[in-house]
């Protein structure tokens, strides 16, 4: 007997330039995150299909330019399709070399690793390749664990802090809406960020004989751009050596020169045990990740015959991606990310500064360093339209309050940006590090012209539109997602 199975008719990838952005939207809605769809109309960003991308700008199907204030989160250092780094992607592919291939020592993760190793700060010279932040983060616990060799297996990590949303990065932590699930572990502690002394505390407590490191990240980005008091990282990594646990540095978002140096430890002479990196890395090309330690601490954790395959990963490390990241990293060189970064973040945050100083009432504050931004915003006495739940809503606005001056600014001014995951406040601000004044010149101003219509205003315009758009039970809908 004969079975007849249906084989369906699947979408070429030559077919995809020509769905209507309503397929897409569609697409969307059933297959991905019909959630994050329903986000994107509250704000209006739905309607808006990119089709071309360079440096700083975005092309939208109508022609449209966008300024990219976003730069994917960090991962976009070098701006959209930099030339010469998706010219050593073709010049691989054109190659014809192994791309993923694991039996035999390949040159290419080799080669990146004894550069990564030159640039990391001194000592750091054992690589493991991954393919994001998360699974970096992921190996530097499992790295300092099996240094230990068991013995010490927890972690001090700090308040509001995001090192990934892998079930082990979430156990680092320090916000409850990202954790779901996960339970926070006993003798695990959690610290308020910039508090040397709460680490202190963390480290001479009962258990404390049990913690293996404290992770950190030089600047929480995803707490709403903190930066530290001065010395706070070299005063952790005294503590550190004095008690004897490793200090694991998360620089995901602050590497590859956006806080102003390649790697933001290197700005106060502190090297760490373990560093960790990613999005930059792979100049916006690739997909790539690296945990970088002291070669004692990985021959410690994977140095035996027995135990060099415990740890690895897939398509970490593969051929083409380390390509790409060897000369994104060269970029990052050639064209001084780290001073462009300082000087184009220290003029760009005067503008700001001046911005603000126009509307105490709407701006709280303006901080960072280099071109890692972030402007904290005062909430707003809100206008709720009619039908709509008044104590719901306004608590709704608070929590999108960034995206309410993104939403302006996309539609009015033609510049892309974003609020932070762990502060509802703070309107993000990291532009290409190649963004020039010129590009960057139109930015003040837009802000300026948002927050002269009032905060308040404009989230009750926002949430009017959105009901004339979609009605009142499809926001309803929206905001109960929330």
């Amino acid at each position: 007997m004969t079975t007849v199975t249906h084989t369906p008719d699947l979408l070429r990838y030559t077919d995809v330039p020509n769905l209507s952005h309503g397929d897409v939207l569609t697409l969307h809605e059933e297959h991905l995150n019909s959630g994050l769809i329903a986000l994107m109309r509250l704000g209006g960003y739905h309607s808006i299909r990119a089709v071309r991308a360079s440096g700083p700008w975005i092309e939208t199907a109508d022609g449209t330019r966008l300024l990219d204030l976003i730069s994917s989160y960090g991962a976009l250092n070098h701006g959209h399709n930099h030339p010469r780094v998706v010219a050593a992607a073709r010049w691989f592919d054109e190659r014809g070399d192994p791309d993923l291939l694991k039996e035999f020592a390949s040159p290419w993760p080799a080669a990146l690793a004894s550069n990564l190793a030159r640039l990391a700060p001194e000592g750091l010279g054992s690589v493991f390749l991954c393919n994001s932040g998360t699974e970096a983060v992921e190996g530097a616990l499992k790295l300092a664990v099996r240094s230990f060799r068991g013995e010490r297996d927890r972690f001090v990590y700090a308040e509001n802090s995001l090192h990934g949303k892998t079930f082990g990065t979430l156990q680092i932590t320090g916000r409850d809406k990202y954790r779901g699930f996960v339970p926070r572990l006993p003798g695990w502690p959690m610290v308020p960020f910039g508090d040397v002394a709460a680490i202190e505390a963390a480290l001479t407590d009962p258990g404390s004989e049990r913690i293996a490191g404290v992770v950190l990240e030089p600047i929480q980005g995803e707490g709403g751009v903190v930066v530290p008091p001065a010395g706070y990282l070299r005063a952790v990594e005294r503590l550190c050596r004095q008690h004897g646990v490793l200090l694991i540095l998360d620089e995901i978002q602050t590497g590859i020169g956006r806080a102003g140096a390649l790697f933001r430890c290197q700005a106060e002479g502190v090297t760490p045990d373990v560093l960790c990196i990613a999005k930059s890395l792979g100049g916006g090309v690739a997909t790539i990740g690296a945990t970088i330690t002291r070669p004692e601490l990985h021959a410690a954790a994977y140095g035996k015959i027995e135990d060099c395959l415990v740890h690895t990963s897939t398509f970490g490390g593969r051929g083409r991606a380390c390509a790409v990241a060897m000369e994104a990293l060269q970029v990052a060189v050639d064209e001084d990310f780290a001073g462009r970064s300082r000087r184009t973040g220290a003029w760009l945050r005067e503008q700001l500064e001046g911005v603000r100083a126009r509307h105490p009432n709407a701006v709280r504050s303006i901080r960072g360093e280099g071109l890692m931004i972030g402007v904290e915003l005062e909430t707003p006495d809100v206008r709720v339209p009619p039908l709509l739940p008044r104590e719901r809503i306004r608590s709704i606005a608070t929590k999108y309050l960034p995206g309410v001056v993104g939403a302006e600014l996309l539609h009015e001014h033609g510049i892309l940006s974003s609020f932070v995951l762990n502060n509802p406040r703070v309107l993000r601000i990291y532009p290409s590090l190649l963004a020039t004044r010129e590009d960057l010149a139109g930015v003040p101003a837009a802000l300026d012209a948002v927050l002269s219509k009032g905060l308040g205003r404009l989230t009750g315009r926002l949430l009017e539109r959105a009901v004339r758009r979609d009605g009142v039970r499809a926001v309803l809908s929206m905001v109960s997602r929330w």
